[in-house]
């Protein structure tokens, strides 16, 4: 189905888009974390991503209309935060904005374009915050977890649920019917292709960390180890969509995204 590889353009512009911004997040201060060679950052940053997968998907089943305004506001102060360094405190009307617009019109371009802007922002904030072993790390880790979180306990298929229903910028939603409504998701279901945002934003991790960090050659605008790094996630998203096209339902994609941006990422050093 063509139009799963809109994907490709949504991964591929993201990174892009990071690389671009990290001189201004850089000269801004904006690191997650101080020491990025501790690779011990890779292992908060996972404790962080369980403890909130745990809280979603607790709430999401008791209060999920106060989880859906708790994450209206985060959703508020991410984009703030993601876009101040290019328009200064102007930055929180446009957030209000966005806010306002998924909460009165939340149909799928506005959930995209939000989630494009988060995407990109938190990539290059982490991104210029490790370097790329901790970064290899993580993927590692991350994509065993979501291996397990699809194919075993099924708590990630779950929270995509949710998150879907509030409409919520935490997952690009790619229609291919005419048919397809966010309003009545039941009737929906088999009309849209689903991407977590973690998909997106994990793997470019590395991409900008390389870009960063690395004194790889430059080919064109990019080093060649941040080039690899994208273009073995590519791949890897490619794989994915191919045995989603083959086989329906849910399936993680970190396991070929990560592998494919780390191998790539290993492989521009024996080139290069």
């Amino acid at each position: 189905m063509k139009t799963r590889y809109v994907l490709l353009l949504i991964y591929v512009a993201a990174a892009l888009l990071a690389i671009a911004a990290t001189p201004k997040y850089e000269e801004a201060g904006m690191y997650a974390f101080e020491d990025p060679e501790d690779v011990s950052n890779s292992l908060i940053y996972f404790a962080v991503i369980l403890g909130f997968t745990a809280f979603l998907l607790v709430v999401s089943k008791i209060w999920a209309n106060f989880l859906q305004k708790l994450m209206y506001l985060l959703v508020l102060v991410s984009i703030y935060y993601v876009l101040i360094p290019f328009f200064g405190f102007t930055s929180i009307l446009l957030a209000i904005a966005i806010v306002v617009l998924l909460v009165k019109k939340p149909n799928w371009i506005v959930i995209n374009t939000s989630a494009f802007l988060l995407s990109a922002g938190i990539i290059s904030i982490f991104g210029i915050s490790l370097e790329p072993l901790p970064v290899i790390v993580l993927l590692v880790i991350l994509a065993v977890y979501d291996a397990i979180s699809v194919y075993k306990t099924g708590h990630m298929i779950s929270l995509a649920d949710s998150i879907t229903k509030m409409k919520l910028p935490m997952l690009f939603i790619i229609p291919f019917s005419r048919d397809f409504s966010l309003s009545d998701l039941e009737k929906s279901r088999g009309k849209a292709v689903f991407m977590g945002v973690g998909d997106v934003v994990i793997p470019n991790i590395l991409v900008v960390s390389a870009q960063v960090f690395t004194n790889s050659p430059y080919i064109g605008i990019i080093k060649a180890s941040a080039l690899f790094a994208l273009l073995g996630g590519v791949c890897g998203l490619i794989a994915l969509i191919a045995i989603m096209e083959r086989k329906e339902g849910a399936h993680p994609g970190l396991p070929f995204l990560n592998a494919g941006a780390i191998l790539g990422f290993l492989l521009s050093f024996l080139l290069f």
